[in-house]
């Protein structure tokens, strides 16, 4: 027969392996468990962090989405590998060259924003009105297989975009698509940096 101290032991022992037991189930959780989202729920501008590469001014993402990887470009963000990610108003680039990595990127979004899955912020940012998207030419340059384009919009407001190498002419008047507003750009082969700008797929 077992004496008291040992029957304590026994419970002791019992009680430490449930608790154990209990720990291994909650890190196995599925609200922790990023292989719980599945490539059929990154669609659309949704991605899991893959990678993230912080610069001066831009954070760069790499992210599982739509069954392929892809990069993202946009305003400083802490993110983290296996984190789910949303992302507002885009414009695809190609061939971009990132000189800040000394890198191309065949292709990469430039975003306007970035949030964490459900972040409440996003629905403010899908109820914002659109950006203007046409306007008349008031200067245009070309450099590293871009051109800036400086254009006041019908409203009398003066924004710069920065799209794809496009001829375009002072005075005409010119639509853009797929905006992706960012700020503090630095362009090291213009030696300026804007304090805004528009990333367009194109300009015509």
């Amino acid at each position: 027969m077992l004496t008291l101290e040992e029957n304590m032991k026994k419970l002791v022992i019992c009680a430490i392996a449930t608790l154990s037991l209990a720990a291994c189930g909650g890190d196995n959780a599925p609200e922790n468990n990023i292989a719980a989202v599945s490539d059929a729920d990154l669609t659309g501008n949704r991605g899991r962090v893959l990678s993230s590469i912080q610069v001066p001014g831009y954070t760069y993402i790499e992210v599982r989405n739509n069954g392929r990887n892809v990069w993202l470009a946009g305003n400083p963000v802490e993110v983290a590998e296996g984190d789910v990610i949303s992302w507002g108003q885009s414009a695809v680039m190609h061939n971009f060259n990132s000189t800040a990595l000394d890198r191309v990127f065949e292709e990469i979004l430039f975003v306007d924003a970035v949030y964490q899955a459900g972040d409440a912020a996003q629905q403010v940012a899908s109820a914002a009105p659109a950006i203007e998207n046409a306007g008349t030419v008031v200067s245009a340059e070309s450099a590293a297989g871009y051109s800036y384009v400086e254009v006041e919009t019908g409203t009398g407001k003066v924004v710069w975009l920065a799209a794809p190498v496009t001829e375009i002419t002072v005075g005409q008047r010119v639509e853009w698509r797929d905006a992706s507003k960012m700020t503090n750009f630095s362009s090291p082969s213009l030696g300026k940096t804007f304090e805004e700008i528009l990333f367009v797929s194109s300009v015509k």
